[in-house]
């Protein structure tokens, strides 16, 4: 087996919510051939769902920037963990314990909120390379305005 080589530690992830309403590419005017560019995308854009992808990126490009971006009108501000469970239940009734016991990402409080806990999530992680610049971007749907709300370098 081949030994993975580690990047520079120049490239950066950004996590987003999977909404067809953003696109991190054009958000951020990136060509998407350009390398050193990573994209992860799933329900909120939440962090939870992110940090197993982050951390492989990591071991295998060593990207050393992490920006996570919400938008508003995010449909995780709309359902809520307990309305998805109880539609999961429907369709997997005999896995109910792990559904129930299972965080799908809802988005309780603000956007900014999500942000800064999104934030200090991967800040916090043993699985995020100490020293990785994080940031927490707010994209508004409507204005096409990207809005700095939080930033950590993880390991601090």
């Amino acid at each position: 087996m081949a030994k993975a080589v580690r990047g520079s530690g120049a490239g950066v992830v950004i996590l987003s919510c999977s909404d067809p309403r953003l696109n991190p590419y054009q958000v951020f005017g990136i060509d998407p051939t350009i390398k050193g560019v990573s994209m992860v995308t799933n329900a909120g854009g939440r962090a939870v769902d992110a940090v197993r992808t982050i951390s492989v990126l990591q071991t295998i490009g060593n990207p050393r920037t992490i920006v996570v971006l919400h938008h508003t009108d995010c449909g995780l501000t709309h359902f809520h963990d307990a309305e998805i469970k109880e539609a999961l239940i429907k369709i997997a009734p005999e896995e109910s314990d792990t559904i129930n016991a299972s965080k799908y990402g809802e988005i309780v409080g603000s956007i900014e909120d999500s942000l800064k806990e999104d934030v200090a999530f991967l800040k916090a992680s043993p699985f995020v390379q100490p020293g990785t610049w994080i940031v927490g971007l707010k994209y508004d749907i409507k204005t096409g305005i990207v809005t700095k709300v939080d930033e950590a370098k993880a390991g601090n």
